[in-house]
């Protein structure tokens, strides 16, 4: 039997017209799944992409998930960060009074992820 997820999380980019560039955050998508079980884990897109964060927090909470957390896959801090998500952010919570839900920092500035990224190029550049 599977186990209905009991939290969401929505990896939140911006999104492309280019088709090629969803494709690294879908396998980000399944990755996260299977590293987190008990979670529905989804990629939504700000632009140009499908899906829409409205559309994945709103498929999310009709399913009965009361804690999405919604983690920004931007690089650094820029005007979407500052300005447009705490607009998103508000609207999603007025939609869904009874769902929790969480925005983590972009993940630029996340120190591990930064940790992360000069180590993969390090061992990149040495090849």
């Amino acid at each position: 039997m599977v186990k209905k997820p009991s939290s969401g999380l929505v990896l939140f980019a911006h999104g492309s017209r280019d088709a090629r560039w969803k494709s690294p955050f879908m396998a980000l998508e399944k990755k996260m799944a299977s590293r987190l079980p008990g979670a529905l884990v989804k990629a939504a897109f700000l632009q140009d992409c499908e899906p829409k964060i409205h559309d994945v927090v709103d498929s999310m909470a009709a399913k009965g998930l009361n804690r999405i957390t919604v983690i920004p896959m931007f690089l650094a801090v820029g005007a979407h960060s500052a300005n447009d998500f705490p607009k998103i952010a508000e609207r999603l919570r007025a939609a869904h009074p009874g769902v929790e839900i969480e925005w983590t920092e972009v993940i630029g500035q996340w120190e591990e992820a930064q940790d992360a990224l000069a180590e993969t190029m390090t061992a990149q550049l040495a090849r």
